[in-house]
């Protein structure tokens, strides 16, 4: 902001300088850039209007469902935090930022499911705010920062795990900060950015590791970016390094070389990881790997000297740069180091205070560092929850639309404008490094969290959030194309333009109407896996003209060529963006709103995978009366085992005279509750409470999985043989060319009216081919006291 000369006017005059006279002056990047806005304008109230909607949306009827058994652990062990046992950092539950605030919350507002959830929705309606930070026009512009806010709103992963007790939200709000400060900084360098960076690199190892994996997309997209402008030989030699070291893999496999020893994740303890890190480095394929990479970098260092001349490593190599680079905000970093060391320390700091538990636990450096590491690269292996290669791919379609719809339509349109600028030799525009970026990103972060060995439902919104921005910036651009042919267009071409939009809606609600009108069928007998069960059919007079079905997609079509040949093809195709994305966001706003406030706790969708009944919940407000009823207070005596000890470690915090007394009863209890899981019924504990009488309900339940979406190819990579084909009656081995036969016949499937119609019912109204499944537990209840607790029922 430029500085106004000294008694040049009065304080009121001077005070309305400062609001007004300096926003007209300033450039339209620096306004768009800007963080806060000096005027109310229309695209201001919209930004305030996506933060009511997110604060609505994250905060409304936030305590209503129940519990998660990890929701579970993380709140029972922040309550104990707060009530003065203190806390350690265990990987097992990944970082310590959840636990410090959760704390912070039970201290200042007491505990309970609406508090313990309060943390995660605030880091989501921050997310949705925070492309805000990126509307400058060579990041995603002003209507690609708004579409971003739109759509992080609308989406049903974010909102959903936005009112979820996990690390993951926290994970996300890291790496978009730490996303925002990168590409601000290559934009314009400025240390603050250098510091937001520094600060968020810390905030973000105290969430989860799935930091480790967002460092590594972030710092190798940066590596390949200098390099390119830099030192472009060095990307031949990482490849050639590449090749050698899997050509050497392969080689010592051959002559007998086993695997890598595995990590003592189970049992860490000191004289074993001593064991375990003496093999590891002592392991041929370790000792190949460390003489490449030495040979590699020596080889590098080389390069550079040459490359260097006279004037220094980082004049010499990175001098040059153009202003907007990544080379030359890598120069900035350098030669500028106030930001760079105050960003490291602010990092560390956050790093340090977190994982000592304020300096009580010196420990949790260790634990934090390479006991996190080590933990969860050990747990790949085990394959907990079993999940198949395919299983983001068919996760994401579900939810994400707009994002999945547009990403390959932007990986085309990024090679296509990358091919042009090369052929012109003209140089690259700094959006087409943002779009780029967003791409590395997600399609990075794809990979590694589909082959990794543990996939789970919550990690789906570290794919989503680079999707999403991907999408919005093309989205973005489609709408400054209009915006600017808006003013020199005539207007019947306007209205030309509405039609289009119009009937490009209207074609695609009627094609979802009479989809889901011919897919209404009434439900008949079938014999499926679990038996014969009720199954959805088609409407008969639907299923004898099925054609009737596409009718409005071929119109739709027609509408198209019509709209190219009038409006031309450009025209045509940011027009279909824009209307489609628009119906796509509001049918997510339908899957959203139907899995995060009605069916939240039942898991009728693959998003919620497993999830606590409502009955637990109800149970405790039942066992409080019943305290209050016999004792007046919290006094009442429960006793539970080892199948109902998570969630119930939490929903019993509050009597003080509860038991766990494991997996058996070693005696009659004389207790007046008794809780007992699945697992351990058994005659003999029927004998032992045949004074009491039970209710038995479902603890937790599942997304049938094996019924729905295993079906879709084979998993040879898993090392369970059982859960490797769920397609048909083959039995393992599968070969890669098995694999993509499984796929094609899954996809040529899609051709029948039936399979379409059961994919629109599973997608758009959860409808599910068999019953979830569920694990119960009973609460026994002594004889003499039933009447109070009937009396409280009815």
């Amino acid at each position: 902001m430029e500085q106004l000369p000294s008694g040049s006017a009065p304080a009121p005059q001077r005070a309305r300088l400062l609001t007004a006279a300096p926003l007209a002056a300033q450039t339209g990047e620096r306004r768009a850039g800007g963080i806060l806005p000096a005027t109310v304008t229309l695209e201001t109230a919209l930004y305030g209007l996506i933060l009511l909607s997110a604060i609505l949306t994250r905060f409304w009827d936030l305590g209503s469902r129940a519990l998660h058994h990890d929701e579970s652990l993380h709140t029972y062990y922040s309550w104990l935090y707060a009530e003065g046992y203190g806390y350690q950092h265990n990987p097992l539950m990944h970082g310590p930022f959840l636990f410090h605030a959760n704390a912070l919350l039970y201290l200042l507002f007491g505990a309970s499911d609406y508090v313990s959830r309060v943390m995660p929705a605030v880091a989501g309606v921050i997310v949705v705010m925070l492309p805000w930070l990126l509307r400058g026009p060579h990041l995603l512009g002003r209507w690609g920062a708004l579409v971003a806010s739109c759509l992080l709103l609308v989406s049903p992963s974010i909102l959903f795990y936005s009112r979820f007790i996990r690390h993951d939200l926290y994970c996300l709000l890291g790496t978009f900060l730490l996303g925002i400060a990168i590409l601000r900084y290559v934009e314009r360098p400025s240390p603050r950015w250098a510091i937001l960076g520094g600060a968020a690199t810390g905030f973000l190892f105290t969430t989860k590791e799935v930091s480790f994996i967002v460092l590594f997309i972030f710092g190798t997209f940066l590596a390949l970016a200098v390099a390119l402008r830099a030192a472009p030989a060095l990307l031949g030699l990482a490849a050639a390094a590449l090749v050698a070291f899997g050509v050497t893999t392969r080689l010592l496999g051959r002559l007998g070389v086993g695997p890598l020893p595995g990590i003592p994740w189970d049992q860490p303890t000191g004289e074993r990881i001593w064991r375990f890190t003496l093999a590891l480095f002592q392991h041929p394929v370790v000792v190949a790997a460390i003489g490449i990479g030495l040979l590699t970098l020596v080889i590098a260092v080389w390069m550079l000297d040459r490359r260097r001349g006279d004037d220094g490593w980082i004049d010499g190599l990175l001098g040059d740069a153009p202003v907007g680079s990544t080379a030359a905000a890598l120069r900035a970093l350098l030669t500028e180091r106030r930001g760079l060391l105050i960003a490291a320390g602010l990092g560390t700091l956050i790093f340090v205070v977190l994982y000592t538990s304020l300096f009580s636990n010196l420990m949790g450096l260790a634990s934090g560092t390479f006991g996190a590491l080590g933990y969860w690269l050990g747990q790949q292996g085990v394959q907990r929850g079993a999940q198949p290669w395919f299983y983001y791919l068919l996760l994401m379609p579900q939810y994400e639309f707009v994002a999945v719809v547009l990403f390959p339509v932007a990986v085309v349109r990024v090679v296509w404008r990358w091919l042009h600028a090369r052929r012109a030799g003209a140089p690259l525009s700094r959006r087409l490094f943002v779009h780029a970026f967003l791409i590395y990103w997600a399609a990075v972060m794809l990979g590694v969290l589909s082959w990794a060995g543990e996939k789970m439902p919550w990690l789906t919104v570290h794919i989503a959030l680079p999707l999403t921005l991907l999408a919005a910036a093309l989205l973005g651009e489609a709408a400054e194309g209009i915006e600017r042919a808006w003013r020199a267009w005539s207007p019947a071409r306007r209205r030309a333009v509405l039609a289009v939009a119009g009937g490009i809606g209207a074609l695609a609600v009627a094609g979802f109407l009479i989809m889901a009108w011919a897919s209404a069928g009434p439900y008949v007998q079938q014999a499926t896996a679990r038996g014969t069960q009720l199954q959805r059919t088609l409407r008969p007079w639907a299923a004898e003209h099925w054609a009737v079905v596409y009718l409005p997609w071929l119109l739709l079509l027609v509408l198209l060529v019509a709209a190219a040949v009038r409006l031309g093809t450009r025209q045509m195709l940011a027009t279909l963006a824009l209307t489609g994305s628009l119906a796509l966001a509001l049918a997510q706003v339908h899957v959203g709103w139907h899995m995060t406030y009605r069916s939240g706790d039942i898991p009728t969708d693959m998003l919620i995978y497993v999830q606590t009944s409502p009955y637990v919940p109800r149970v405790t407000q039942e066992l409080e009366q019943l305290s209050q009823e016999l004792t007046g207070g919290m006094g009442l005596e429960v006793w539970y085992d080892s199948g109902t000890q998570w969630p119930f470690n939490w929903y019993l915090r509050n009597f003080p005279n509860r038991h766990y007394f494991g997996t058996r009863l070693t005696e009659p209890p004389t207790a007046p509750v008794v809780l007992v899981s699945q697992d351990n019924y058994s005659p003999e504990l029927e004998r032992q409470l045949k004074d009491y009488t039970y209710q038995q309900y479902p603890m937790r339940w599942w997304f049938p999985e094996e019924e729905t979406y295993r079906r879709f190819a084979y998993a040879p990579e898993l090392k369970d043989e059982a859960r490797q084909n769920y397609q048909d009656a083959r039995r393992p081995p599968f070969s890669l060319l098995d694999v993509a036969g499984s796929v094609w016949r899954s996809l040529w499937s899609l051709r029948e009216p039936q399979q379409q119609a059961d994919v629109l019912r599973l997608v758009a109204f959860r409808e599910l081919p068999t019953t979830i499944g569920s694990y119960t537990f009973r609460v026994y209840v002594r004889n003499d006291l039933v009447p109070y607790l009937n009396a409280m029922r009815y």
